[in-house]
């Protein structure tokens, strides 16, 4: 296949990263094949592997965070990455974290890094979709830290935080809800 029409497909392809397997239905061809080809492409520098498996046309801006939501469902983005984002801490996170129901997880994808941390499944709530990202609320994001902290899993003083963005009376409805103390 000519990298011309390689690229109009995978333009046309509805995610933001290919695997494998979706190489095989665009190229229409086997799996060794498929890798042989894909292995090429990348040296060409037409493709750019994220990790094992996980590729983005090299050409297109990647936006990781979306990649990595879309990597490990259910999550929702939270703690430090939406306190930052609030002015509540005022020190910019490395990466992005998330919240899931699954087990605590670690990816690296190209340049960025990026957490899940396990909460339990009666606080899957306080988030809504930001750019087709869940993302939870400034308040819930405090008491997902306060619940993790609570457990041992992070370790962080809020004598610094700055509060003035949070509604405080949601925050405690929130932190009542979660039975997690301040």
């Amino acid at each position: 296949m000519k990298v011309d029409v390689f690229l109009s497909r995978i333009r046309e392809f509805p995610k933001p990263f290919f695997r494998l397997v979706d190489f095989e239905k665009i190229f229409v061809q086997d799996k060794i094949t498929v890798q042989k080809s894909v292995e090429r492409l990348v040296k060409m520098g037409i493709l750019q592997r994220l990790m094992k498996n996980v590729y983005v046309a090299a050409q297109q801006p990647a936006d990781l965070t979306k990649i990595a939501h879309q990597l490990y469902l259910p999550n929702y983005l939270s703690f430090e990455t939406v306190l930052f984002k609030h002015g509540v801490i005022n020190q910019a996170p490395f990466g992005a974290a998330f919240a899931t129901t699954r087990p605590s997880k670690k990816l690296d994808l190209g340049n960025g890094e990026f957490w899940f941390s396990r909460i339990k499944p009666d606080l899957w709530w306080g988030f809504t979709s930001q750019n087709g990202i869940l993302e939870a609320d400034v308040e819930k994001a405090i008491t997902d830290m306060l619940y993790l902290r609570s457990r041992g899993q992070r370790h962080f003083a809020t004598d610094e935080w700055d509060f003035s963005s949070v509604n405080k009376t949601l925050l405690k409805t929130y932190l009542k809800r979660a039975k997690v103390k301040f």
